[in-house]
């Protein structure tokens, strides 16, 4: 069965495609430079208890969960000739960039507790990135509203995400073992700047590159700010494929992101490869980019629940397979890589494709439209469920011995171990079941959105 064809109303520009896709490279910069580097930063670097570098991050998720509803109504309430989001973007890019190089800084002669430092500096890469990315996430589903074309933007963000990804993988571990001699904290300042400097150039591109339909001719929000923020729970009261699209990204960002932060432990405590620790970042996302067309060419020839299900159980054997593989033979260790990388290829790009969708389904049964606060509760929820991530490994870490820039003892590697590929592998298993219940295919969503413009039509005449 091949999908529809997309009505050319509703296909989005090669060239707007292009500066989404440019965008979320920027934003990837930061993000997998946060998810992958941070925490060992603050813990082989600053030299910070692991329970006290997890808890760094729940303040941020706590920060978060102020900032985030705020940003999110005023960006949907912004009217201006450019739109409504691409003004976000534009002035908050610089802050962005620079707040990420501080994140990778110490306080050095200044009379401050590292962990104090390290705080202060997450909170405002935190709120840098709720400015940009709340408008950035929403514009998806203001680009269009059919679903197939939702999917293919989902695709050029993804080969823009898992570039930036890349980028970061290969660029921060080369310019610290350029700057070796300077330290390895300056190395990771240098390498956080240039990154940073990446992230501001991507933005940029796509603030300019941009065109949000309607721009300039929207009418004037309905009720007040403070009633857009108290309006965000009662988003998921009748609204199922939401709850559940939320749950997908909480338990994959929790669980199955325990892996990519434990592979610079992994090849430096276990393996004893600490050379090998940017391949095995690198591979998962060329991955990403080489498996992207694939999964948005399957979730349009079946459906992306379809598409989901089957990364998630290819990423579900490449955990286990890890687990059971022995560390030193590193053929099997990145065959499992492989198998993670490919199937969990699948996730972001189908979660980016299936959200916008539910917004569709929420304004059908509450009369009510929601972008902007629907992506900035996504968004809340990816950034927290990070933070709890942080939290959850540190203690765990903790828990099994861990002592940084010391011998592990076994126990603790096998500990190790098992919290890099059975956390994940177990968080698998439960998204497959949060999927048993999602029902928003093709046909479902295209019957909304058609009765959505009869009742527009409707209104207007």
């Amino acid at each position: 069965m091949s999908a529809p064809a997309v009505p050319p109303q509703h296909r989005v520009p090669l060239g707007t495609r292009i500066g989404f896709g440019i965008g979320d490279f920027g934003f990837l910069v930061v993000w997998q430079g946060t998810t992958l580097f941070l925490m060992y930063f603050y813990t082989d670097v600053m030299g910070i208890d692991p329970v006290l570098a997890g808890t760094i991050y729940l303040v941020a998720m706590i920060w978060d969960a102020v900032t985030d509803p705020v940003i999110a109504a005023l960006a949907e309430r912004t009217r201006t000739r450019w739109g409504r989001y691409r003004p976000w973007i534009a002035l908050g890019a610089v802050p962005f960039g620079v707040s990420f190089a501080l994140a990778f800084s110490t306080p050095g002669d200044l009379p401050v507790a590292p962990w104090v430092w390290a705080l202060g500096t997450h909170l405002l890469l935190r709120t840098a990135y709720t400015v940009v990315s709340m408008p950035f996430n929403s514009m998806q589903a203001r680009l269009t509203s059919d679903a197939d074309e939702r999917s293919v933007l989902a695709g050029f963000r993804m080969v823009g995400a898992a570039s930036g990804g890349l980028a970061i993988v290969v660029l921060m571990p080369l310019v610290v073992q350029s700057f070796a001699a300077q330290g390895e904290a300056y190395g990771y300042l240098v390498a956080a700047s240039l990154a940073g400097g990446l992230a501001v150039a991507g933005l940029l591109y796509c603030a300019a590159a941009m065109r949000e339909p309607g721009a300039g001719s929207e009418a004037p929000p309905e009720q007040s700010l403070l009633a857009d923020i108290a309006a965000i729970p009662g988003l998921f009261r009748s609204n199922g494929p939401l709850i559940r699209v939320f749950g997908v990204i909480v338990i994959g960002s929790i669980c199955l992101g325990m892996f990519g932060k434990n592979v610079l432990y992994h090849f430096k405590y276990d393996v004893g490869r600490e050379d090998l620790t940017t391949f095995a970042l690198v591979l998962p996302a060329v991955l990403l980019v080489v498996s992207t067309p694939f999964w948005v060419w399957l979730s349009k020839r079946r459906s992306k629940r379809y598409a989901l299900n089957a990364g998630l159980l290819i990423a579900l054997t490449g955990y286990v397979l890890f687990f059971l593989n022995t560390s030193q033979f590193l053929l099997g260790a990145f065959a499992a890589i492989a198998l993670i990388g490919l199937g969990g290829a699948s996730l972001p790009v189908m979660f980016w494709a299936m959200l916008p969708d539910t917004i569709e389904y929420g304004e059908y049964r509450s009369g009510v439209r929601a972008e902007s606060r629907t992506f900035g509760f996504a968004t809340f929820a990816q950034k927290a469920a990070v933070g709890i991530n942080a939290l959850l490994l540190g203690a765990l870490l903790s828990w099994a011995g861990f002592e940084a820039n010391a011998a592990q003892t076994p126990a603790t590697l096998v500990a190790m171990k098992a919290i890099m590929a059975l956390v994940p592998a177990a968080g698998s298993i439960a998204i497959l079941a949060i999927l048993r219940g999602y029902r928003l295919d093709r046909q479902t969503h295209e019957n909304i959105v058609n009765v959505l413009r009869e009742r527009a039509s409707i209104k207007r005449g």
